[in-house]
């Protein structure tokens, strides 16, 4: 073992720093500086708004919460409503509209009418019973605007027809706002489409109410309205019926009883193009053909002697065709088909047991191909027989 005073004595031979005299000598010093007054305040404030989110943390937890903690993950807005899509059999039209808002369509046609009326109403609220009879201006479409009440949104469409009218017009609109005489406060503005062989207006009607929502509502439903997929349309006042036919363009006024084929009586020509047959009887298509522009047999042996039969078909652009006459009468081609040359007795065709004519001429850059046929009652009474050629003279040609 180590003997003590060695180790000590040892101890003594080091140098050290300060000595006890040092220490004797020495007065105590300055005390340090305190802290700065604005750092203390900066973390007691710091301390307090993190006492104060944890506190806030835990209020939305177990009091906004009733059920404890949840996620509630992130938050949807609901989507606007899906417009709906107007179709009718009823009408030529379609268009789109909000969900929510009713919709009607009426139908005025009479024989005594100067125009008849076809319109469907779409509103933002319920709509009364003769809701179609009223528009803007109308001597009582305050009936219709005081059922809405002044936050009233209305879009009508409507078209106003008589027979035997031209083809077609110029789109337009729409117009500006114009006041509503009848109802106070509401406005109104139209535009007009015209798509294939019709034309039909659209209307925004507002009342001095209607919200902006509402106000954009009926703009969009008024802008979507187009020509509904239709190949062919009918008008009718119950006595004579108007058909469009929107894949061939053209429009033909009867007598509401007669019977337009829905397919080509002519079941193996496409050149020239069968585009109407038309009779006084339901047509059968088919059989051999009875002359060398290929008339169907069928429809000659069906026709009886108080029947009519009209069938048109479609030739190119009518190169070497005459022009059309004002008026068509009994006739057939002449100088080389230059012009058409009257012929009263329906037997230049030489078709057996009926009377039948076979003409042509040029229409809105089409060539135009007719056979007209009857039998011998039906040409012995002249009413009757005019009616085949006040037909005829109804046609109306769009260019293709």
């Amino acid at each position: 073992m180590a003997d003590p005073r060695t180790i000590l004595r040892d101890l003594d031979r080091l140098d050290t720093p300060v000595s006890w005299s040092d220490v004797r000598r020495r007065t105590p010093g300055a005390p340090p500086p305190e802290p700065r007054r604005t750092g203390r305040l900066l973390g007691i404030g710091v301390a307090f708004a993190i006492a104060a989110a944890g506190i806030l943390l835990l209020v939305r937890a177990f009091v906004l919460s009733p059920g404890g903690p949840t996620n509630r993950g992130p938050i949807s807005v609901p989507a606007p409503p899906t417009p709906l899509s107007f179709t009718s059999p009823n009408t030529p039209w379609t268009f789109e509209y909000p969900s929510g808002w009713s919709v009607a369509t009426t139908r005025r046609a009479d024989p005594s009418f100067m125009a008849n009326m076809l319109r469907t109403v779409v509103a933002n609220g319920p709509l009364p019973d003769r809701a179609g009879d009223f528009g803007p201006n109308s001597g009582s479409d305050s009936e219709l605007t005081s059922a809405l009440g002044d936050s009233g949104a209305v879009v009508l469409v409507e078209r106003f027809w008589v027979h035997a009218a031209g083809i077609g017009g110029e789109p337009r609109g729409p117009g500006p706002y114009a006041r509503d005489a009848q109802s106070p406060g509401w406005t109104f503005r139209e535009r007009a489409r015209c798509e294939g062989t019709l034309c039909f207006h659209v209307v925004e009607w507002l009342g001095p109410a209607a919200s902006d929502e509402d106000r954009a509502s009926a703009a969009a439903t008024a802008a979507s309205v187009r020509l509904a997929d239709v190949e062919r349309w009918t008008e009718t006042d119950g006595e004579r019926t108007t058909l469009h036919d929107e894949d061939d363009l053209f429009t033909v006024t009867y007598p509401a009883a007669w019977i337009p084929s829905d397919r080509p009586i002519n079941t193996w020509v496409s050149s020239p193009r069968e585009i109407l047959a038309l009779a006084t009887y339901p047509l059968r298509p088919g059989g051999e053909a009875v002359t060398d522009f290929q008339l169907p047999g069928n429809a000659v042996e069906d026709l009886g002697p108080d029947d009519i039969l009209i069938w048109v078909s479609e030739a190119g652009t009518g190169d070497g065709f005459p022009a059309r006459p004002e008026h068509l009468e009994p006739s057939e081609p002449c100088d080389e088909w230059s012009r058409l040359c009257p012929e009263p007795t329906g037997q230049a065709v030489g078709v057996p047991g009926i009377r039948a004519w076979w003409l042509g001429f040029r229409d809105a850059g089409r060539g135009i191909y007719v056979f007209v046929g009857m039998g011998e009652r039906a040409y012995a009474d002249p009413a009757r027989a005019q009616l085949a050629w006040d037909v005829l003279d109804s046609l109306r040609f769009g260019p293709r």
